[in-house]
Formats: structure tokens, sequence, C-alpha cells
């Protein structure tokens, strides 16, 4: 997991904690791309799922920015997002 590398023990406490997740929605990939630099600028990791195409969405599309961080700080970065 390319994520562990770069967050080991702030991922070992999400795994902890029972793994909380929230879906947002963005208007398109290049918003996706910014609040990755975004989140990436405020310190916290980052990494951009990309799609292997098995389904209706097209190979190579980026469709999940994972952010983890403390609420606040990915707050900072994502508190404009409505949920899905």
């Amino acid at each position: 997991m390319k994520l562990q590398t770069k967050a080991g023990p702030l991922l070992a406490s999400w795994f902890a904690h029972g793994q909380a997740k929230i879906a947002l929605k963005v208007e398109d990939e290049d918003h996706l791309v910014a609040l990755k630099a975004a989140a990436q600028s405020a310190g916290l990791p980052v990494h951009i799922v990309v799609d292997a195409g098995r389904t209706q969405i097209s190979p190579n599309t980026k469709t999940v920015l994972g952010i983890l961080g403390p609420a606040a700080d990915v707050d900072a970065v994502t508190g404009s997002l409505k949920l899905l």
C-alpha cells in the first residue's frame, strides 16, 4: 500500500479508530488533481486511485483522492465540497 509508506503512524491510528471515510463530490478530474496539490501543500498524505476500466469507467480515470489527516486539517482543504 503506497500510503502506508507515506503515513506510517497516522495510518495505523486511522485503522485503530474505525477507519472513517467521507465521500465528497468534485466537479471533474482537474479539480481532483487541484485538491491533491492543496492537500500536499498542507502536508497531508494523499493518494489518487486510478480506475482499471473493468466497469463503466474508462481505464486510467482518476476516480478517488484519499486524504489522510486530522479532521480539521482535511476539512481545511475539502470543507467547501458537498457530500456525494
